[in-house]
């Protein structure tokens, strides 16, 4: 199964996380690493580093935004390592990926759902009369 792995400036990615597993159940292989206030970016990529170098197998890494110190991070760890650099992540994203993986999937099937315009979750709602009163509001069965 493809790894997955979140970083981001503060808590961001462990909110994602959280957020993720409580809409689409309990996930293996998916991982998430802050950068915090102060942190020094040596100490950041050091951890990036040893969390990197656990995992076996395709690997996915998704970050906050392009040219912070996460991103900076994951691009200079793209010399030792063999993965996927995507930057933008969001909750629609993470679901469709996550829920789209099996055992199977591979790591350029995965990286083509992340891209997909469709699942990028960015999009004007016009709802009249309050909108649908009774939507599914969960993927998680329990």
């Amino acid at each position: 199964m493809v790894n997955i792995v979140l970083l981001s400036h503060g808590p961001f990615c462990e909110g994602l996380l959280k957020s993720l597993k409580m809409i689409a159940g309990p996930q293996k292989n998916l991982h998430a690493l802050q950068l915090h206030e102060g942190e020094s970016p040596d100490n950041y990529r050091d951890q990036v580093d040893r969390l990197l170098s656990s995992l076996t197998g395709e690997t996915m890494v998704f970050i906050d935004l392009k040219g912070g110190t996460p991103y900076n991070t994951a691009a200079s760890l793209k010399q030792r390592y063999e993965f996927n650099l995507i930057s933008g992540m969001n909750i629609p994203i993470l679901i469709s990926v996550v829920t789209s993986r099996t055992e199977t999937t591979t790591l350029e099937d995965l990286t083509q759902i992340a891209l997909d315009p469709k699942n990028a979750g960015v999009e004007l709602i016009k709802l009249k009369n309050g909108g649908n009163k009774r939507a599914k509001l969960s993927l998680n069965k329990n």
